[in-house]
């Protein structure tokens, strides 16, 4: 073909065949050197320019200084002045707007440099063009991705650096880059969360919700929850994800032309006239096609990883901030552990389905694509593989539709992991009661039916990856079968054969990926339904309160009820009826009642945490809640204390001092920058209420709340809390107080007085007021008048008696500078442990050893092949870091769970005080720091890929070189089968290298669940030869000899030298100061901690020689802290239902509970929620006094049980010891001290002995501890 131009008389050949193509010395016209080559790429500036600046006015990134780099890429070359002009132009303008690199400007150099070197037959010189300039605000050791040239990012040059520190040495956190701002949660929640709303009928946190937008969203909720989600996703993640998929499709294109190509080079190998270079041509073409299928495939799964950390960091943040204004009826159906699920399994699930999506609808193309290359291959026979395939995928999609009905799996989890952290929650309880056996068969119970679904599962996943893996034989068995069957005159040739086959590989990726990518969305749509779900709960209406400004100076009330009537949910009967209450401005308002008659759901009420079905109710201020259970932070007392506020010196000192922290401090390891724990385990019950109450009064708000705060300490205590904080002459003096109390003794010194009963107030006004009337109130008052003086102090610097002893925080402390292996099990290692953390490891690496370590072993022994030196070369630098991420990745993902768990558990503390955007800050770093190990790890794939793939395609290119050097002496079908087995080491190189990391990655799951599985356990629960009666504890005598207690080796003795006998049907009281070891010998007697030296003997046996269960299981406790359990209340009284229900009632009756079950719909099968939470308190210790009833052993021990009660339920539960127990030893941790005056014993324990020990009257006589202790409550 000619294409002639006549200039000037010449005639000149724009292009010439003969000259290009069919020569053995190819060249290019000089028509077409001098006008194409020199105009294309100047075309190509002037028609794409005004597109990109106009990309460039609507994407501004910050303007970035100019550098000398930047001035230099500004220098123009004469012959080409006017293109080089608009490059300047536009080099300016991505600067001012913030674009380090450019690839529109990289394409336009790198089109004129190639057409520049045709004429001037030059070498080849790479251009990488690097940042031109600095961040104007530089962030802490940035992502190097930022900044790295076009060329650096497609080969994920950038990540060199870290591969080689890591192999080098060690990695830690502070080595790992910071997020990119497109990556971080703050930028990504913001714009998700306002899609959200929007689509969802919503307003942003803090807007009100009109009865329209809670119709759509009750809508969307039981309807098209899922796709709610998906769709708000997709509009914010989509564009991203999309560009991702352009790569997508152009390698496909990519991929199958090298088939194509592989036909000519064979084409050129069996025709021998063919001129030599064109060999190389196609060898190198081959090549090119390798590197660029790789590098664009690798961009795709770049960009659908970067899209899949997003979502997920999303997904978590809208669930974290739906926790935060879930209503009450609805947080009762979603337990702190289906939580964590749906931020742990749900958002993994949903990361996935990102990943593989697009195989659903690709795959089938590219299945179609490959069939049409074949028919134009082998024509008809073709037909055979569509037949094929056709009968593969009805199999698979009723595979696929069988799977997705397995899915259950996901409720048995959700069932799993919520009891696993009931567990962890009330592991000390389930120790003193010995009921470990029935919550273990509870547990694997759910996890029995998890693994079957499971197991049915991957079963079907395996017969689908079978039928894929084999189809690919079947496919060419059937086509060439078919092929020389229905012809004789069809021969199978070298380049039929091979490119053919070469087109049936190309068919293994979709077949194999289509049933995985078909799973993975199933497995999506039921997560995307969850997650749906939860985010379309009922949230808490903001207008259910009125909130008004406080000025100063100005008279109004604080606090005000306008004949409102309450209940926890729509439908729900109404728990608070015609409630007027007016709380002035600086007024203290007790409210006083029997257990569960509503005192702390008018404080609910007044929060807003509960459904207002009329009335009005308006507080004008700011608001601070104490709680009736303290709920304290996993962080150091300071931190609990300033909750987030400034340290101000003088008034922290004054806070501490009020709140009888000080002689806390001084005993604490590292004083008030002392490690707490979770959920406070390291401090007692009544420290724990201080720092809660402290947490309140360092707020300095307007309005306080005030759930019973006096209830978990001593009365000496308490009355110097009231003194100092609550009452007419504390810090809270000019503070509208509402004070939910048992103690009389404060009721004088209140300005009103309600008096709740069954929901609602019957009485009140003034202490004085209320008596004069002589109505309930003050019958009540008169009958236990003299029971609250006695009682209103307690022995000075006694602080409180709580369940776990300051020793505790210490041997805590300890154990976090210096594990000691041999001592973490039995009850210390629970109460290290983090939720959390456990969480993680009782969710994440069960999900990756279900499913992914087998398959990787075995996918690892199938394409193991030769290369090893090499791969192993590139094994050494991957994976010492792939490992070390994944180690920090899965360190940096406990405390997102144990954050998880302490908002869903404080979410009302949280939203009193108003600090939800503070919380919300810190669950973004928590994910943020998470991402930061995340990121690099899956960038670690990328790197090695691209690596691994083009020493693959190298030897592609060897191949074929040799192959056109040597084809006089090769064959055809020696030449298609070197190049197309090269053609598939591009692909098996990274896969084995990837897949043995991935199982030494997933090990790290198996290492954890076998650390925990190695613990030192607790000494055997049952010994079969023990020599131990049926009746044992006959009698109940209790004999310490010189026993001697430690929390862990090293540290201070807890008991030393304990030596007493406790007579049978004997009663004793023991008292002491905080830490004197009180409840030391509760755990002693329990082998909760084992003995250091000593004995303790119950009936004249040793009890370290007989089993843990053999003894918990004879003996009771009642302790402090109440735990139930998710499940029934039958099941929380008698779990190995070992009781006929006459009996449990009946121990119901004489824990005064009985009417109250009675009440119950479902009486004795009534659902106890997570924790008990929707029985009060009080009902909660009076379900405990029922297990022990129940139980009626010879010894109960008493752990301030009654401190949650009023004093008429005190009393009765009193009566009710008395005469059931009458024939049992009863060791009673006393309280109050009016109870245990008539013991026929008095212990006083002091700094972990016993200081005095003799009858009550004896020890006021002898004018000691035990007589300065009653002296003080008003005894002697």
């Amino acid at each position: 073909f000619l294409f002639i131009i006549r200039a000037n008389g010449l005639t000149l050949c724009f292009q010439d065949w003969n000259v290009t193509w069919y020569t053995a010395h190819p060249d290019l016209t000089q028509c077409f050197q001098h006008t194409v080559l020199v105009w294309f790429p100047c075309f190509y500036l002037w028609v794409c320019a005004p597109f990109y600046c106009l990309y460039l006015r609507f994407y501004d990134n910050g303007r970035i200084s100019l550098s000398s780099l930047c001035c230099a890429k500004t220098q123009t070359d004469r012959n080409t002045l006017c293109p080089q002009i608009l490059a300047v132009l536009v080099i300016h303008l991505e600067r001012l707007r913030g674009f380090r690199s450019s690839i529109f400007l990289f394409l336009f150099w790198t089109l004129a440099v190639i057409c520049s070197l045709v004429p001037l037959r030059a070498n080849i010189q790479t251009i990488i063009d690097e940042v031109c300039a600095f961040p104007v605000y530089p962030t802490i050791n940035p992502c190097p991705v930022e900044d790295a040239s076009f060329l650096s990012k497609v080969l994920f040059w950038w990540y060199g650096r870290l591969v080689v520190k890591g192999y080098r040495s060690p990695l830690q956190a502070e080595d790992l880059w910071s997020l990119r701002e497109e990556d971080t949660s703050e930028k990504i929640i913001c714009d998700l969360e306002k899609e959200w709303s929007a689509l969802n009928g919503t307003q942003a946190l803090g807007y009100k919700l009109s009865e329209q937008t809670q119709l759509l969203r009750k809508l969307h909720k039981e309807q098209i929850s899922g796709f709610c989600l998906l769709r708000t996703l997709a509009k914010n993640f989509g564009p991203y994800f999309l560009t991702g998929t352009l790569c997508l499709v152009i390698q496909d294109a990519f991929m199958f032309s090298i088939p194509q190509v592989l036909s000519l080079l064979l084409g050129f190998v069996r025709d021998e006239d063919a001129p030599l270079w064109k060999g190389y041509l196609f060898a190198f073409l081959m090549f090119l096609l390798s590197c660029l299928q790789s590098l664009f495939n690798h961009q795709y799964m770049y960009t659908c990883f970067s899209v899949g950390m997003r979502v997920k960091t999303a997904v978590m943040g809208l669930v974290y901030r739906k926790s935060l204004v879930i209503n009450s009826a609805a947080r009762r159906t979603c337990t702190v552990g289906e939580i964590v699920n749906l931020v742990s399994a749900d958002t993994q699930k949903l990361m996935d389905f990102v990943v593989y999506f697009n195989a659903v609808w690709v795959a089938p193309i590219e299945i179609a694509l490959c069939l049409f290359f074949l028919w134009q291959r082998l024509g008809p026979s073709a037909l055979a593989g569509i037949a094929t395939v056709i009968l593969i995928f009805p199999l698979n999609g009723f595979i696929a539709k069988m799977r997705s009905k397995l899915q259950v799996q996901m409720k048995y989890m959700d069932g799993r992991i919520k009891l696993m952290n009931e567990i962890l929650s009330g592991i000390k309880i389930l120790k003193f009661y010995a009921w470990e056996n029935a919550f273990r068969e509870r547990v694997l119970g759910y996890r029995e039916k998890e693994l079957n679904a499971l197991k049915k599962s991957q079963i079907l996943y395996s017969i689908s990856i079978a039928s894929f893996n084999s189809s690919t034989f079947l496919i060419a068995f059937a086509m060439f079968g078919v092929y020389v069957l229905i012809d004789e005159k069809h021969v199978l040739d070298a380049q039929k054969v091979f490119v053919s086959m070469a087109l049936i590989n190309i068919l293994k990726a979709p077949l194999s990926q289509l049933p995985f990518a078909m799973s993975t969305t199933m497995q999506a749509v039921v997560s995307l339904k969850r997650l749906g779900k939860f985010l379309c709960q009922d949230e808490l209406k903001l207008d259910s309160v009125e909130r008004a400004p406080y000025h100063p100076g100005e008279y109004i009330d604080g606090v005000v009820i306008d004949n409102g009537t309450f209940s926890w949910s729509k439908d729900s009967t109404p728990c608070l009826r015609r409630i007027n209450v007016k709380g002035q401005r600086g007024s203290l308002v007790a409210v006083v009642g029997h257990v569960g008659s509503g005192k702390s759901s008018l404080l609910s009420a007044m929060l807003g945490e509960m459904e207002k079905k009329s009335g009005h109710v308006t507080v004008s201020g700011s608001v601070a809640y104490v709680p009736q259970q303290a709920w304290i932070q996993n962080a150091t007392l300071k931190d609990n204390i300033l909750f987030g506020h400034e340290r101000k010196d003088s008034w922290y000192q004054s806070v501490l001092e009020a709140c009888a922290l000080l002689p806390d401090l001084g005993i604490l390891p590292a004083r008030d920058a002392t490690e707490i724990g979770e959920k406070g385990l390291n401090l007692s019950g009544g420290q724990k209420q201080r720092v809660s109450l402290a947490r309140a009064v360092y707020r300095k708000a307007d309005i306080y709340l005030l759930d019973d705060p006096l209830s978990a300490v001593d009365a000496h205590v308490g009355q110097h809390i009231f003194e100092n904080v609550i009452g007419p002459n504390g810090v809270l003096k000019n503070k509208t107080r509402i004070l939910v109390t048992h103690g009389l003794s404060f009721l004088p010194q209140a300005d009103l007085i309600l008096v709740m009963e069954d929901g609602e107030i019957t009485e009140m006004g003034s202490y004085a007021e209320l008596l004069s009337r002589k109505n309930t109130f003050a019958d009540f008052v008169k009958a236990f008048s003299v029971c609250e003086r006695k009682e209103s102090a307690t022995h000075r610097g006694n602080g409180d008696m709580g369940s776990a002893s300051i020793q505790t925080m210490e041997a805590i402390s300890d154990t976090e500078q210096e594990q000691d292996q041999e001592e973490v099990g039995r009850l210390t290692h629970a109460d290290k442990a983090h939720t959390g953390r456990v969480s993680n490891t009782a969710t994440c690496p069960d999900i990756s050893n279900n499913g992914q370590t087998h398959q990787h072993i075995l996918s690892h022994v199938t394409q193991f092949q030769s290369l090893t030196s090499i791969l192993l070369c590139f094994q050494s630098f991957y994976v010492a870091t792939s490992c070390q991420l994944r180690r920090l990745e899965s360190v940096s993902r406990s405390p997102i769970y144990t954050h998880f768990n302490e908002t869903v558990q404080g979410a009302g503390v949280i939203r009193a005080f108003g600090e939800q955007s503070r919380f919300i800050l810190l669950a973004n770093s928590r994910v943020d720091h998470n991402q930061t190990s995340y990121f690099p790890r899956f960038v670690a794939t990328r790197w090695l890929a691209v690596n691994l793939e083009f020493l693959g395609n190298l030897l592609v290119l060897a191949a074929a070189i040799l192959s056109v050097m040597g084809r006089a002496t090769l064959s055809p079908g020696i030449v298609g089968l070197a190049v197309s087995h090269s053609l598939q080491v591009t692909g098996i190189l990274s896969w084995i290298v990837r897949a043995w990391t991935d199982v030494e990655n997933n090990i790290v799951s198996v290492e954890r669940v076998k650390e925990y599985a190695e613990t030192t356990k607790e000494a055997p629960w049952t010994i079969e030869d023990s020599p131990l009666p049926s009746d044992w504890p006959k009698s109940g005598s209790i004999g310490f000899q010189e026993y001697g207690l430690q929390y862990r080796r090293g540290l201070d003795w807890a008991l030393k030298e304990i030596s007493l006998s406790v007579n049978e049907r004997e009663k004793v009281g023991i008292v002491g100061r905080t830490g004197a070891g009180k409840s030391s010998l509760a755990l002693g007697i329990f082998r909760i901690l084992e003995a250091a030296k000593g004995k303790i003997f119950i009936d004249g046996i040793n009890i370290a020689e007989i089993g843990l269960h053999q003894l918990r299981s004879r003996i009771t406790i009642i302790p402090q802290d109440p735990v139930l359990f998710s499940g029934s209340l039958r099941m929380n009284l008698d779990p190995f239902d070992g009781y006929t229900d006459e009996e449990v009632w009946r121990a119901l009756e004489l824990a005064h509970l009985k009417n109250f079950v009675s009440g119950l719909p479902d009486k004795l099968n009534h659902e106890c929620s997570e924790g008990g939470e929707n029985l009060s308190l009080g009902q909660r210790q009076l379900v405990c006094l029922a297990r022990a009833l129940l139980r009626k052993t010879k010894i109960l021990v008493l752990d301030e049980a009654t401190a949650a009660v009023d004093l008429e339920t005190d009393n009765l539960i009193q009566s009710t010891i008395r005469t059931q127990f009458e024939d049992c030893t009863v060791l009673t941790i006393a309280h109050r001290l009016n109870t245990i005056m008539d013991y026929t014993r008095v212990i006083v324990m002091d700094r972990g002995h016993i200081a005095e020990m003799d009858s009550p009257n004896n020890l006021i006589s002898q004018r000691g501890q035990f007589y300065r202790m009653c002296r003080e409550a008003g005894l002697v």
